[in-house]
């Protein structure tokens, strides 16, 4: 699988093909394996105002192919990350 394949993929069929889940009030990162490497895939749903992932929605933002599970960001620092480098409107567009 490729990020283009990941930026379509809905946390329903995400979730349970995790190799890591990272969690915090921000949202949840789902780290897959994929072609190249690791992929983060960011629910961000909390920024949204939401109390859990809508398992129909796609990622927010994916991040990959990395070398390493430990290379990722926690879903808070992701959210700060794009908005300190000008990713105002981050939610992915294929929504």
């Amino acid at each position: 699988m490729t990020g283009e394949h990941f930026r379509r993929l809905p946390y329903a069929e995400a979730e349970p093909k995790a190799l890591k889940v990272l969690v915090d009030g921000y949202g949840e990162g789902i780290l897959l394996e994929g072609a190249g490497g690791y992929y983060g895939l960011y629910y961000l749903f909390g920024v949204l105002g939401l109390r859990g992932p809508v398992p129909s929605h796609p990622p927010d933002w994916v991040e990959g192919p990395k070398a390493s599970l430990t290379a990722f960001m926690e879903p808070y620092r992701m959210a700060h990350w794009l908005e300190e480098n000008g990713y105002n409107l981050f939610i992915n567009e294929s929504k």
